[in-house]
Formats: structure tokens, sequence, C-alpha cells
């Protein structure tokens, strides 16, 4: 299919963008792409579909999530993360959490996240076998991991037992590039340095991501540095070792010009959660600081128990504007480094700009089309702009991965809508009781 009359946004190296631009798509994958009118001659006897000018871009990236929490959305708001966790958030989960959980609440999350032009994500949660067995049905693209840490979890008593899962699904899911499985410790507050130390091992004994949270409070970071004569979460960790490119670390938000200076030098990859962090009143990451320095950051929605959504375009619009009333700079975090945080910046996290993130000959055709006639989008004059100061998630008209369409004008064309909130109205019933009771 020849996709033509559209605002092509490619996200590439050069930052090409075609006001009058089409793409070519073959078996799943970019073909060509360029401006309408040398695609059009080059390739006359492709079937065209006209784009009616909306914009053409790479499908968003969220790199942190817990996406079964959709279930527990609204449950405990307006807290600090400590209360939050150890007063609501893990007795629920261990009251309510199984595979029946989190096979719908995945594809709840998915729901919620494609129609908002989301195409891949990163998931740390439990009976993660389930989220796997949801997200190739439903042609999404996700990289997986069980949660580790250092007390029982809902599906595995011991963090070996936990890790001996991990194995079991890398090799099951192998191959599949729908389905990509990451190691996960929780933290260095939840994790031993010993279990720590096991983790990246097994990450890189499966070649892929080591997923942790680093430095997300001040009580962490104060915690960590009374126990450890001062060190920082992020030098600790440099002490075992265990930070390099392959690690993907949620929040940073309690981090100095010493640990950005250690995130650049090992070549950490940031996941970036402002909402949440926002929520609750974690603090804001110096991301602009960041950049500057080289640190590869990506964005991400945190688990909707804590945002309370997943709207990618929510979350861009919230990280460019936050680090502008934090640094007084307004050209702190600009709309296109907005954009390639929730695009390429991700791609480039999960170890997977090799085949979706920007929008280039021979990667996967992950994009989505977002309609630039709604009163929010109109006038036009800079799409980029646009796309991070005034667009939402229902501005997403169209959602392809793999160039297979998965979403269309409200449409889920690979789930059962009416199934997943059946099941949903079941889970929170029993959730709604449990909280209560």
């Amino acid at each position: 299919m020849l996709y033509t009359n559209a605002i092509l946004i490619t996200m590439d190296q050069e930052k090409n963008i075609f006001s009058d631009g089409a793409m070519l798509v073959k078996n799943g994958k970019i073909a060509d792409l360029g401006g309408a009118a040398d695609m059009k001659e080059m390739y006359p006897d492709e079937s065209c579909q006209d784009m009616c000018g909306d914009i053409i871009m790479p499908g968003m990236i969220n790199t942190h999530t817990h996406a079964p929490m959709v279930l527990f959305r609204g449950l405990a708001d307006d807290l600090p993360l400590k209360a939050w966790l150890e007063k609501y958030i893990w007795p629920m989960e261990k009251k309510m959490v199984n595979a029946d959980f989190v096979k719908w609440g995945v594809r709840l999350a998915m729901m919620e996240m494609i129609a908002s032009g989301t195409t891949c994500f990163s998931d740390m949660y439990f009976f993660e076998d389930a989220a796997a067995e949801a997200v190739n049905g439903a042609g999404m693209r996700a990289l997986l991991g069980e949660g580790v840490i250092d007390f029982p979890t809902p599906d595995a008593a011991t963090p070996e037992e936990e890790m001996r899962r991990l194995s079991d699904l890398a090799a099951k899911w192998k191959g599949n590039d729908n389905v990509r499985i990451s190691v996960c410790a929780h933290s260095p507050y939840t994790c031993s340095p010993d279990l720590l130390l096991k983790t990246k091992k097994l990450a890189d004994k499966l070649k892929t991501v080591h997923h942790i949270h680093v430095a997300e409070t001040k009580g962490e970071r104060d915690s960590i540095a009374a126990s450890l004569s001062g060190e920082s979460p992020v030098k600790f960790l440099q002490r075992l070792d265990i930070l390099d490119a392959s690690t993907l670390a949620a929040h940073c938000v309690w981090t100095d010009a010493e640990d950005i200076n250690i995130l650049a030098e090992c070549g950490v990859n940031v996941a970036h959660n402002p909402s949440s962090n926002l929520k609750l009143a974690s603090g804001t990451a110096p991301v602009a600081d960041m950049l500057k320095n080289g640190v590869n950051v990506s964005l991400g929605t945190d688990g909707a128990a804590s945002n309370n959504n997943l709207d990618m375009f929510r979350e861009m619009r919230m990280a460019a504007l936050i680090h502008k009333g934090a640094s007084l700079d307004p050209e702190a975090c600009g709309a296109y480094d907005v954009l390639e945080m929730a695009t390429i910046n991700g791609a480039r996290a999960l170890s997977m700009d090799d085949i979706t993130g920007s929008l280039e000959i021979g990667k996967y055709a992950d994009f989505i089309v977002v309609d630039t006639t709604s009163p929010n989008m109109t006038p036009m004059y800079d799409p980029v702009s646009h796309l991070v100061y005034s667009a939402n998630g229902a501005d997403v008209r169209k959602v392809y991965v793999s160039g297979r369409l998965v979403y269309r004008n409200g449409e889920y064309l690979t789930m059962d809508a009416g199934e997943v909130y059946e099941n949903i109205r079941r889970l929170s019933g029993g959730i709604y009781g449990a909280l209560n009771g």
C-alpha cells in the first residue's frame, strides 16, 4: 500500500519531515518514503490510500509502565509513594493479582494505549506470560519483564523462582518480534546487592534489557545515602558495575550533576515519567540537564494506578512544560526533543531502534495517523509543535503495527472490546469488595 497526501514525520537521523509525503509499505515493513509526487511517479502500479492531509508519524513507545495496574486506576490517590505502595498497592496485589487479572488488565491497557497512538511498551509486572499472550494476540509490540524483588510476589515465593520464570519466558518468546523479554529488578531499596548482581547477570546472559526503578524519591536517595556513606542510588549501582547501555533506569528524579555524568558515561537509558512523579510528589527529574549531557531519555506513563492514564500525548505535553518551568528556560525540552523521547529514544532504550521508533526503509511499519482537522489542531503552522502542545489521544485516527491496521476511529480490529469490558467489570467488582471488605 502507498499511503499518500500525508504530513510525514519520520524521526530519522536527518529529522526529515515531508509536508506532502507518501510512504510505501510492503510485507509489514517500510519499503520507501518521500515526497508524494515523486513516490506516485516511482510506484504507479501500487494501490494508494489518500491520508487527506493527516499526519503520519511513528507509533509512540511507552518505556515504563505496569500495564495490568489499570485495574487499580483510582484505587488510592493523593498519597506519597511509600504510603501508596505499602498501605494500598502491595496489599491489594497480594489479594487480587493472578494470571486472570493480568490477562484482562493488559488487554484494557493495550486498548487505551493503542487508541492514543502507542504501538510499543515496556512492562514490569507479574504473570507476564499472560501479558505476552495478550500482546501477541493483539498484534502490538512489547518488552515484558517479571518484577524481581526481595520478598514474595503474586507469582513467585522467592526471587530465584521469579528469575527461573524469566528464563523460561525468554526461551518461549525467543525470535518473536512482537514480544521480547526483559529482566526487571524492582529497585535498589527492595533488592539486595546480591540480587541486583544476579538480575544483571541474567540480563547479560539473555542479551536483553535490565529494567529498574532508580532514584525515584528523596526518601530512597536519603536512605541509600545513610546506609552507604553518602552514596546516591546511581553511584551505588555504578559501584556494583551494573550500569551500561542495556540498563533502562525508570524515573531518576533525585539525581545530581555527578549522577548525570555517570548515566551518560555508562550509556544508561532513562525512562522519564513526569505525570506519575508529579502526582506522587516525587519531584521533577533534571531531564534538561540529562539531554544536554547526552543521556538517552525516553518517555513513560508509569502504571495507570499512579498516573492515572496511559496517553502518551498527555505525557509529551507534561514533559515539555514542566522542564521549562523548573529551569525558567523556555527552550528546555523543545517540542522535537520531546517527540524524540516518545518515539526513537524509546526504541533505543528498549534496544528496538533497528526495527521501530522511526519511519525508515527496512523498519517495521509501526505508525499512527493523527487527525489535522479537529479544532485543537487548526490552524497548523508547525506539525511537531501541534503534536506536543495541542494534540491528544482522541486525535488518533488509525494505528498500524507491522503494516497491520489494529485500530480505526474507535474500532479495535484485533481485540474484542466488549469481552474486555465484561471481564474488567467482573474483576473490578472483586477489587471493590476486597477494598471495602
